[in-house]
């Protein structure tokens, strides 16, 4: 067992957790003791290692009832799903219910609900059908579902997503803004008290100092810094080693990038980020300029960052226009720039927004898969073949238009709400 499993919080006063994210959470499951509120269930979406199935764990510690758990390592499709999060959440344990006085007896867990992939085959023993048959169960629930998603955004994109993230309350997991507000503030002190619990636990050496390097390299990733310390620890003669080799580096996601470039102005810390991240150059310029208009609010600011932005934007076509893909770097150092060119920040909490032609290509291709996913069902339900079934699209639009036939489908041929719908537009 490693040191970030070994020492997990196993109750809510154990949790480094900012106080705000966890008022939100209590304040859902009180509507759950008062009866059965609107938004059934809670998507707790943020990077790995922040705690987000810790917490879950320890509210349902702290509630005294039982967690039931469905991971990513378990097959999620939809007989799965009914099997498994349909019982928990629909029948009551009748032991549970002589002790328990609160409106549910349980909390269901479904762990990294965004890697549940709707469209993959029966006979590859994939997930097929699972994000449709969650949405029916947090439909129907009476006990509350938490959801934890690493990447909520690319969940959001996917076929029948829309109807569960209707019936969630959604929380971003993240312990802080900016640095030297009081969330970090009382990150820092929490996380420093852990390590030093853990290092008197281990008999090993930790001087507090070293946290916020730590925090730098890791953000509020609690497994990886937790680890890391211990890694460091193990240099007994020399415990401020954070530049110790065994130390591993994360990559960087493009909100940490985001707020790096508008928030903190380190040019230098900027490029190193970028020279680790998990998204491409281009993407990056599409979020500056989806985004800038609300951290630049100055007029000159704002004319001033898109002239950089432009210059960037050049030499990402050079990249397609000469095949010679160093010019990435050079459009990348050049669209960090943006940094040190904002003279007036906008120093309050800003939520940045996905990039309007990422979201329309994503939905393009949702389309596509769609049409593909519902012809080859229909393909294969009817012995024919997939060419024949999309020249007859218009008949089975006409067909859909009766509620029986809707629903035959859907059940027999476990369709998507995206799938049907691709069939109705014929």
């Amino acid at each position: 067992m490693n040191i970030a499993e070994k020492y997990r919080a196993k109750s809510v006063s154990d949790l480094i957790i900012s106080q705000r994210i966890l008022d939100d959470i209590r304040s859902w499951l009180k509507l759950w003791n008062e009866g059965t509120p609107t938004k059934k269930g809670l998507i707790l979406y943020g990077p790995p290692g922040s705690g987000k199935t810790t917490t879950a764990l320890a509210l349902a510690e702290e509630s005294g009832v039982p967690l039931i758990e469905m991971n990513a390592s378990d097959t999620r499709n939809s007989d799965a799903m009914k099997r498994i999060a349909m019982m928990g959440s629909q029948y009551s344990d009748l032991t549970l219910m002589a002790d328990h006085a609160s409106g549910f007896n349980k909390i269901i867990l479904i762990d990294e609900a965004d890697n549940i992939f709707e469209g993959r085959s029966r006979e590859t023993g994939g997930d097929s059908g699972g994000i449709t048959e969650l949405a029916k169960v947090i439909r129907n629930t009476r006990n509350p579902i938490i959801l934890t998603m690493n990447d909520f955004y690319g969940f959001r994109r996917k076929n029948a997503a829309k109807e569960i993230i209707n019936n969630c309350l959604t929380i971003e997991f993240r312990q802080f803004r900016k640095k030297n507000d009081l969330d970090f503030r009382s990150f820092r002190h929490k996380l420093t008290e852990r390590l030093m619990f853990i290092a008197g636990n281990e008999g090993l050496q930790f001087r507090p100092e070293i946290v916020d390097a730590l925090i730098e390299r890791n953000r509020d990733d609690l497994r990886a810094t937790i680890n890391d310390a211990v890694s460091m620890m193990a240099y007994r003669d020399d415990p401020d080693a954070v530049g110790q080799p065994s130390i591993r580096d994360a990559p960087s996601g493009i909100y940490d990038v985001m707020h790096a470039t508008f928030k903190e102005g380190d040019y230098e810390g900027i490029l190193r980020d970028l020279m680790d991240k998990d998204f491409t150059t281009e993407d990056y310029l599409m979020w500056l300029d989806k985004n800038l208009p609300m951290e630049a609010r100055d007029a000159a600011d704002l004319d001033h960052a898109y002239d950089i932005l432009s210059v960037a934007d050049v030499f990402v076509g050079r990249v397609i226009k000469k095949q010679h893909y160093a010019y990435k770097g050079y459009a990348e150092e050049i669209a960090a720039g943006i940094s040190t060119g904002i003279v007036h920040r906008n120093e309050r909490y800003v939520k940045y927004e996905f990039p309007s032609y990422i979201m329309k290509m994503s939905r393009l291709r949702d389309s596509r898969e769609g049409r593909r996913f519902a012809t080859a069902k229909l393909a294969r339900f009817t012995h024919s073949g997939r060419m024949r079934i999309s020249g007859n699209l218009w008949f089975y639009g006409e067909m859909l238009k009766r509620k029986e036939f809707s629903a035959m489908l859907e059940k027999q041929l476990n369709m998507s709400e995206k799938e049907l719908s691709v069939l109705k537009k014929g």
